[in-house]
């Protein structure tokens, strides 16, 4: 009797990439056929850059402070708040429609991702978060703050009242894109959410080893690292032009 093929968590870890290469690689992600069932991208960010939702408009970033006024910009096929991305962990998570919790209400994937991120902080010395009470508001693609980072709602991670982590998703046919980020430091004194004060690197990864492998037990999958193709690479690149467009960008 033949046993059958394990089901993958394929993982890519990238080194810090501009805005619209990150929106490029995460958007491919979602409608690839290679990372299936599911696949996890970990990144950051350089330069610091503001993403801003997708149903928010260019010109409100005119009332920004003027040191967050001369960041880069780049705008998500998410919705919800603007984040700005400077010191933090970045993930991207892809399912399909055959991993069951891809196929319950959204809520359900903040749920399990965040808690997944909450224990893997416990296990090192991270700070004492707790997912954010059912009284919360609930996350919303259209409403809210500017940043993200000013109000937490239901299921994201916080710290006291304050949001350490959130994340937005995005749905196709059959798939859910789930990206977030996790806060470590601030060097921009209008940047909303809890300050870590900066967290030392070879922590950091820890972070991120435990929180790989606790979304795949999670998830019931087994870990893959993976590395990204010269075919994949063109296609991000074709995509990332889109990304740094102003059509785009600005398109509301």
């Amino acid at each position: 009797m033949t046993a059958c093929p394990p089901r993958l968590l394929h993982v890519l870890r990238d080194p810090p990439l501009d805005g619209p290469t990150n929106m490029a690689r995460d958007e491919h992600l979602l409608h690839s056929e290679a990372y299936r069932p599911a696949a996890l991208r970990l990144y950051a960010w350089t330069p610091p850059t503001i993403s801003l939702g997708y149903f928010q408009r260019f010109a409100d970033l005119d009332r920004l402070p003027p040191e967050l006024r001369e960041l880069a910009v780049v705008r998500r096929t998410t919705g919800g708040g603007a984040i700005l991305h400077d010191r933090e962990i970045t993930y991207c998570l892809v399912l399909d429609d055959s991993v069951p919790v891809a196929r319950r209400a959204p809520l359900a994937l903040y749920e399990l991702v965040h808690t997944c991120w909450r224990d893997a902080l416990a296990e090192d010395e991270g700070p004492r978060s707790e997912l954010a009470p059912p009284d919360y508001p609930l996350p919303t693609p259209r409403t809210g703050p500017f940043f993200c980072f000013q109000k937490p709602g239901r299921t994201d991670l916080i710290v006291g009242e304050q949001k350490l982590l959130g994340s937005a998703q995005r749905r196709t046919a059959g798939r859910v894109l789930q990206h977030g980020s996790l806060l470590l430091g601030q060097r921009f004194r209008a940047h909303p959410g809890v300050d870590l004060g900066g967290v030392p690197e070879a922590r950091a990864s820890r972070w991120q080893d435990a929180f790989v492998r606790r979304l795949a037990q999670a998830l019931d999958l087994e870990v893959a690292p993976a590395a990204w193709q010269c075919a994949e690479l063109a296609d991000c690149e074709r995509r990332r032009a889109k990304y740094a467009s102003p059509e785009w960008t600005q398109r509301l």
